[in-house]
C-alpha cells in the first residue's frame, strides 16, 4: 500500500503540484488535564497540492495534499479547575497545601498532515468541469509541547509539578470524499469544492503517561476556492498531447478532528487511570484558514 501512494504521490509531483501558504486560526479543546474550555490561536500552514488529475485520460482520478501547520502558542487558564483547587489536592496527594492550583499552560502545536484521494468522477466535461467521487487515506503527526506559562510564580505551590512535556499523536484515516470544480469564466476563471469525512484512530503518547493511549474519531474538511490561469494552450505531438497551465488559487479551509473522551496527564504526578476517568473530556482539534497558491500542471 506504501508503495502506491509513493509512486502516486511522485507521479503527481512530475505532472502537475501547487504550493500554498494559509494563515487562520487553530483551535483545541478538552483532553489535557485542566483544560475545560477551548483555548485558539493563530496558525500557518505550508502545503503541497493536487486537487484532481484524471489518470490517462479516463474519468478516474487521484488527488493528494501534504500540510505542515505550525502554530503560535496556546495560553490556557485553569479557571473551573482552580475553583475545586482543594480536590485536586486531595488527588496529589498535597492535602496540606491550600494554594496548589493547577497553572497556566503554554501549547505550541506543530505537525504534519497528508491525504491522499482515488476516485472516479460521476459528471466529467472537461479538467475544468467534473464532479467527482473517491476514497481518501491518509495520516496525521502532530505534537504538542507544553509548559508552564512563564509568568506563573514558583511559589504557588506547583513548582515541582507540571513541568514541561511533549505530547505525540499518531493517527490513520479512511474515509469519503467529494471533489468538484465550475467554469465561471470560459477556462480563465473556476471555482472549486473538496469535502471530506473519514474516521480516525491512532494513538496519544505522552511523557506522563504510563502508557500509550488508543484513540478513536472522526475527521473532517471543507475547501472552496477560486481558480485562476492567465492563459491556456494544448500542443500536439503525433499521439503526445500537452496543455501546459501556471495558475493561481485562493481559497478558505476548514478541517477538525473529533476525538472520544480521553485525559491526558500533564501534572508531572504520573496520576492513575482511575484518578484521570472523571477527567476525561471531548478532545478536538480545528484549523480555520485563508490560503492563496500558485501550481503548474501539463
Amino acid at each position: 500500500m506504501r508503495r502506491i501512494v509513493l509512486i502516486g504521490l511522485l507521479f503527481g509531483l512530475v505532472e502537475a503540484s501547487e504550493f500554498e501558504y494559509g494563515n487562520g486560526t487553530f483551535t483545541m479543546r478538552g483532553g489535557f488535564l485542566g483544560l475545560d474550555e477551548s483555548i485558539d490561536t493563530d496558525v500557518s500552514t505550508f502545503s503541497l497540492v493536487e486537487r484532481h488529475s484524471n489518470l490517462f485520460s479516463s474519468d478516474f482520478f487521484y488527488s493528494y495534499d501534504l500540510t505542515w501547520y505550525d502554530s503560535k502558542t496556546l495560553k490556557q487558564a485553569q479557571h473551573t479547575y482552580n475553583n475545586s483547587s482543594s480536590q485536586f489536592n486531595t488527588m496529589l496527594g498535597l492535602n496540606n497545601n491550600e494554594n496548589m492550583k493547577i497553572p497556566a499552560i503554554e501549547h505550541l502545536v506543530q505537525g504534519l498532515d497528508a491525504n491522499v484521494k482515488f476516485g472516479y468522477d460521476i459528471l466529467h466535461k472537461d479538467k475544468d468541469n467534473y464532479f467527482g467521487i473517491g476514497l481518501l487515506v491518509g495520516v496525521s503527526i502532530p505534537w504538542i509541547d507544553s509548559s508552564k506559562d512563564n509568568n506563573n510564580q514558583d511559589d504557588l505551590g506547583y513548582k515541582d509539578y507540571f513541568k514541561d512535556t511533549k505530547t505525540k499523536i499518531n493517527t490513520y484515516k479512511i474515509g469519503s470524499s467529494i471533489n468538484f470544480q465550475k467554469s465561471l469564466i470560459s477556462d480563465k476563471l473556476s471555482i472549486y469544492g473538496i469535502g471530506s469525512f473519514a474516521y480516525q484512530t491512532g494513538s496519544i503518547d505522552n511523557d506522563y503517561m504510563d502508557s500509550e493511549l488508543t484513540v478513536n474519531g472522526t475527521f473532517q474538511e471543507y475547501n472552496i476556492g477560486l481558480y485562476y490561469t492567465p492563459f491556456t494552450q494544448t500542443y500536439q505531438w503525433g499521439w503526445l498531447k500537452l496543455s501546459p497551465r501556471i495558475y493561481g488559487t485562493v481559497g478558505y479551509k476548514y478541517s477538525k478532528w473529533d476525538v472520544d473522551d480521553v485525559a491526558i496527564d500533564m501534572s508531572g504526578a504520573k496520576l492513575s487511570s482511575n484518578t484521570l476517568n472523571p477527567m476525561e473530556t471531548k478532545f478536538s482539534m480545528e484549523t480555520s484558514v485563508a490560503y492563496a497558491g500558485v501550481g503548474y500542471s501539463f
